[in-house]
C-alpha cells in the first residue's frame, strides 16, 4: 500500500472508527461503510461515509474508488466480515482484504482473506499494520501521538542516497536506526533504497515521512 491508497472500512463501530480515524489523521483517504443509522451518525465526522449493508455488492461498488487497494471488514460479526471480503474479491480480485476474526483459529480463513485481525489480542495499531501491508509498520507498544515506524525506503524516494544530515525532515521526525540495527543512525550515514529504518514521528507528519521514504504519488 502506498501513502495515497484509499482505505475502505466496513463497520463503523468502535474498532472501525478508531482504525479509520488513525488513517485519516495520517492524511490517508478513508471511507467507512456502516448500516446502523446511529453508528453512522457517530462515524460521519472525520472521513467519508457510505450508509448501507457492506455484504451487498452494490454498496461496496458505491464505496470503491479507483485508488482503493484494501478493504478492511471490521464489524463485530465474524460471518459478516468474511462475507464482505468474499464479495469484495468478486468485485475486484486485486483488492487486498482484511477481516476481523474473533476466533484465534482464524488461520483457517487464509484461503479466503488476505489477512486476519484479532481485536481481543491486538491493538488498533495492529489493525492499521494489517491494512497497511509490509512496506510500513507502526510499532504497537508506543503510546500517545508519537509513531515509531518501521519503514522501507522506496527506489524512487527523494532521500535515497542522501546523508541523514542533508535531509530536511519536518519538525517532530527523527531516524532512530536501521531496522534490526545495533547502533543509532549517524548524521553522515547514507540512506539506502530497499533498506528498512526505524523512524520516530509525530502523528501529524507521518504522511510527510512517507513522502520522503517512499516517494510521492503522481
Amino acid at each position: 500500500m502506498t501513502k495515497t491508497d484509499h482505505v475502505l472500512v466496513a463497520g463503523g463501530g468502535r474498532v472501525g472508527r478508531r482504525v479509520a480515524k488513525r488513517f485519516a489523521d495520517r492524511g490517508r483517504p478513508v471511507t467507512v461503510i456502516e448500516r446502523d443509522p446511529d453508528e453512522a451518525h457517530e462515524t460521519n465526522r472525520d472521513f467519508e461515509l457510505v450508509a448501507g449493508d457492506a455484504t451487498r455488492p452494490s454498496v461496496i461498488e458505491a464505496a470503491l474508488r479507483p485508488d482503493t487497494e484494501t478493504i478492511a471488514a471490521l464489524t463485530d460479526r465474524e460471518d459478516t466480515n468474511l462475507a464482505v471480503c468474499l464479495v469484495a474479491k468478486q468485485i475486484d480480485p486485486d483488492l487486498r482484504t482484511v477481516a476481523r476474526i474473533e476466533d484465534e483459529c482464524g488461520d483457517e480463513y487464509a484461503d479466503f482473506v488476505d489477512q486476519v485481525y484479532f481485536p481481543e489480542r491486538a491493538s488498533i495499531r495492529a489493525a492499521v499494520n494489517a491494512i497497511s501491508g509490509s512496506n510500513v509498520r507502526t510499532l504497537e507498544d508506543v503510546t500517545g501521538d508519537l509513531e515509531i515506524l518501521d519503514i522501507q525506503v522506496g527506489y524512487d524516494a527523494p532521500i535515497k542516497g542522501k546523508r541523514i544530515s542533508e535531509i530536511e525532515f519536518p519538525e517532530g521526525v527523527q531516524i532512530i536506526s536501521q531496522t534490526n540495527g545495533h547502533v543509532a543512525a549517524q548524521a553522515e550515514e547514507k540512506i539506502v533504497a530497499g533498506r528498512r529504518y526505524l523512524v520516530a514521528a509525530d502523528n501529524p507528519v507521518v504522511n510527510d515521512v512517507l513522502d520522503l521514504f517512499q516517494g510521492a504519488e503522481e
